[in-house]
């Protein structure tokens, strides 16, 4: 095999001190004779970076500057443009190598069995040496995060499904063929991307769990909250339906494991019936939270609603209008069907018992279309306010809520106020009075 000749892509965007100390446990690091150069591109930086630019000559070197700031995606885009290496070193400017790095990366890169597309490694924090990065995982939850748990085998390449691209290494022919970095996004989600589009491309990412460096986490580039939400927002349009397959994997291992591995993600429990079917429990737990995401990326950047008008396809059945005062009668189980809602971060119940109804004889459950329940022993407050947060709804069926009473030589019964649906607040009478 071959030596490499490896382009290093380094985007700079201020924070001089870090650059130079990156710069300097680079080249350090690198093994002897290793063929390589190194291109800085400047992302208008006004720090006194571009001075230091200036004067900064290593024939290794090349420079790229900028006119204004145009973001990672498209920076690192220009430089692999001029890159002439076989190899493309993807790296921040926050990074502090460590001799030895590179090569467990580089041999996993060229290992023709692993078929490997993207290598990475894992990243310490400087600030307190914990380790911040074995690999990125898609949570039960639909969200990316860190995986910061180290492999069993530190001398094997694991294979992950994402790699963060603070520090990852590629083919540039695979990196010209994938079209590099998706511009659209802006400081956030790149590297996502550019794996998706890796593992569609019919190649594996890893980490080399053997190389280990430092990084200054998310010092290079600021994110503003807004900006985060319109990176995911287009990321998982772009991909849903590969991130749905991963997300249907991800539940189908955890009701494998059991309760204990599941419930923490679940309000309640899940039903017998529900449980019966693991695949098709898995189907709906994952699209629940793609559209749980979904919701709270249309409210945050005022984008169309996922939910269509569902207060107006409300049903109540088993509720009557109190003979006295305000409130409305509930027997011992009622139920509430609801068309048009897709998701919902929450449903409440809220009244209270009548005065000649001992409270803490009484148990409330609540049920979400027969896959997920929740019950409440109540104590000695008459006042009631029972719910789940994040029920499991059915996007394209109607949703039914059954609300059952149960009480020890009572008969219980409830008179409602109002109810509280994806955070909004309605009263029954809204409903009752159409």
């Amino acid at each position: 095999m071959s030596a490499p000749f490896i382009s290093f892509l380094v985007p700079l965007f201020n924070h001089l001190e870090q650059t130079q100390e990156m710069l300097s446990s680079l080249t350090a690091s690198l093994p002897d004779g290793l063929s390589y150069e190194l291109i800085l591109a400047d992302d208008g930086s006004t720090d006194g970076t571009r001075d230091w630019l200036r004067d900064l000559y290593d024939p290794r070197i090349q420079k790229v500057l900028n006119g204004h700031n145009l973001g990672y995606a498209k920076t690192n885009n220009i430089a692999a443009a001029r890159a002439k290496g076989e190899y493309l070193g993807l790296l921040n400017n926050d990074l502090v190598f460590k001799p030895g790095w590179l090569e467990p990366m580089l041999a996993a890169l060229r290992a023709p069995a692993l078929n490997a597309g993207i290598v990475g490694n894992l990243q310490f924090r400087v600030a307190d040496d914990a380790l911040d990065h074995a690999g990125v995982v898609l949570t039960p939850r639909g969200q990316f995060d860190h995986l910061r748990i180290e492999q069993d085998d530190p001398t094997q390449p694991a294979r992950v499904y994402v790699a963060t691209g603070a520090c990852m290494l590629m083919r540039k022919a695979d990196f010209d063929t994938l079209g590099g970095f998706d511009e659209v996004f802006v400081n956030g989600c790149e590297d996502i991307d550019l794996c998706l589009k890796m593992r569609a491309a019919g190649k594996e990412i890893y980490v080399a769990p053997s190389s280990r460096i430092l990084h200054h986490v998310s010092l290079s580039r600021s994110r503003t909250s807004l900006q985060n939400e319109r990176n995911s927002q287009y990321l998982y349009a772009k991909w849903r339906k590969e991130i749905k397959l991963q997300l249907i994997k991800c539940w189908v291992a955890l009701l494998a494991e059991g309760p204990s591995a599941y419930e923490p993600y679940i309000d309640g429990q899940l039903t017998r019936s529900f449980l019966a079917s693991p695949h098709m429990a898995a189907i709906t737990l994952a699209e629940a939270a793609l559209l749980r995401e979904e919701a709270r990326w249309a409210s945050a950047l005022d984008t169309p609603a996922v939910n269509g008008d569902w207060p107006s396809h409300v049903t109540l059945t088993g509720v009557a209008e109190a003979p006295r005062g305000a409130d409305y009668v509930a027997g011992s189980e009622f139920t509430m069907d609801i068309d048009q809602l897709k998701t919902a971060c929450n449903f409440y119940v809220c009244g209270r018992l009548p005065p000649d109804v001992d409270a803490s004889a009484v148990e409330i459950t609540l049920c979400v279309n027969g896959i997920q329940e929740k019950t409440f022993r109540l104590s000695n407050d008459q006042n009631i306010n029972v719910g789940l947060v994040q029920p499991l709804l059915k996007p394209r069926l109607n949703n039914q809520f059954t609300i059952q009473l149960k009480g020890i030589n009572i008969k219980p019964s409830l008179l409602l106020h109002h109810f509280v649906i994806d955070d909004r607040v309605i009263k029954v009478e809204a409903w009752m009075c159409r």
